[in-house]
């Protein structure tokens, strides 16, 4: 497929309109992969510049993948739920039920989160943005989810979080990172 031209916001350089695996940083997360995305692409000063549609729908669908992560979440992913709910360290704090330095030392990764505290943090999310519970159910998630709450993984592991852009909204993937 011919790629489209375009203008480079950077350079002012002739980029171009590509479709590619997608790492999307810009989510503040480092292993948030859109599939098969258009990008534009500028040769002259590497830019690379995602293409989203449904923007809304892209982060609540990264919010319930992290929610459905089997293992524990890492500090980032803290810091994202909480960003999503539009909620402040101080706020987010005491809904948890621990101290903002706590909160801060965990987001950052200084500290482990809790067992107790990481499903109080997705169960606050599920709660807190109900839009999340109905995502669940038009990925057939919800049940799973529910039951999978208990069985998360004590220790935190990486996991490569794919999302796939499809008619009715984003699909997710989580695999192991390599």
């Amino acid at each position: 497929m011919k790629a489209k031209q375009r203008v480079c916001r950077e350079c002012g350089g002739n980029a171009k309109i590509v479709h590619k695996d997608y790492r999307f940083i810009e989510s503040g997360l480092n292993n948030v992969f859109l599939r098969d995305i258009e990008v534009v692409v500028c040769p002259k000063c590497k830019s690379e510049s995602p293409r989203i549609l449904n923007h809304d729908d892209l982060i609540r669908t990264i919010a319930v993948a992290l929610i459905d992560k089997p293992s524990e979440l890492a500090g980032d992913e803290v810091r994202f739920l909480r960003k999503f709910l539009d909620e402040g360290s101080g706020t987010f704090a005491q809904m948890l039920g621990i101290d903002r330095s706590h909160l801060s030392r965990v987001e950052n990764g200084a500290m482990a989160i809790s067992r107790q505290t990481d499903r109080l943090v997705r169960m606050l999310a599920l709660v807190h943005e109900p839009t999340l519970l109905d995502k669940l159910k038009r990925l057939g998630r919800y049940d799973a989810i529910l039951q999978h709450l208990s069985a998360i993984e004590s220790k935190t592991n990486p996991v490569r979080v794919q999302l796939d852009h499809a008619e009715n909204g984003y699909t997710y993937n989580l695999k192991a990172a390599a």
